[in-house]
């Protein structure tokens, strides 16, 4: 069995830098712990936590949406546009705004959304809500009122004939009455003459 000794010149040299390497460990992890954190690496973890809440806020957004609490979930959904300007955000918010039959509020996240995201696989789809929202603010047009057609002027009586007036017939009548009458009393003979009397000439009848 092989066995070598170490020389003593040796030994000593490293119990003599073994403290050493040992407090320069130390001070080396006391200058790492004590070392600022760079900045890209502290923006990233702020960045990370602020999109850990909007999606937090999101979330809650979409389950109130979908129970029908809609400005809840609008008050969800701005909480997270606040936190990060995300286009679907203002998407989400528009869609809430149409369910209450805010259809002014609705179009104008709608746009909003539209001008966010120009190349939005969803474009066509959001513009054509946009159509019928204005369509629906669009004022209905005034009925065509139509003028009744005047009433035929009503002929003007024609005069009555002097023949047909009452007033000729009745002196006619009078007329005639009184010739019948005339000629019934002249063709009536004269009473015989009453022969005298010890009382006189006194007519009796």
């Amino acid at each position: 069995m092989l066995s070598f000794r170490v020389p003593l010149a040796v030994l000593i040299q490293l119990a003599l830098l073994s403290p050493r390497m040992a407090r320069a460990d130390a001070d080396a992890g006391a200058d790492a712990a004590a070392a600022p954190i760079p900045a890209d690496a502290a923006v990233s973890a702020q960045d990370r936590a602020t999109d850990v809440e909007a999606a937090e806020h999101v979330a809650q957004g979409r389950r109130l949406f979908l129970l029908g609490h809609y400005q809840e979930a609008i008050a969800e959904y701005r909480r997270a546009y606040e936190l990060r300007a995300d286009p679907q955000f203002l998407l989400d918010i528009g869609e809430s705004y149409r369910e209450l039959g805010a259809n002014d509020q609705a179009l104008f996240y709608y746009n909003r959304y539209l001008a966010a995201a120009p190349n939005a696989p969803n474009h066509e789809i959001v513009e054509d809500r946009v159509s019928e929202l204005e369509a629906l603010r669009a004022p209905a047009p005034a009925p065509v009122t139509i003028a009744p057609a005047p009433a035929p002027a009503s002929p003007k009586p024609r005069p009555t004939p002097v023949w047909r007036r009452w007033w000729l017939w009745t002196a006619v009548g009078v007329a005639l009455g009184a010739s019948i009458t005339a000629a019934a009393l002249a063709s009536r003979p004269s009473p015989a003459s009453v022969p005298a009397s010890d009382l006189g000439d006194h007519k009796f009848f």
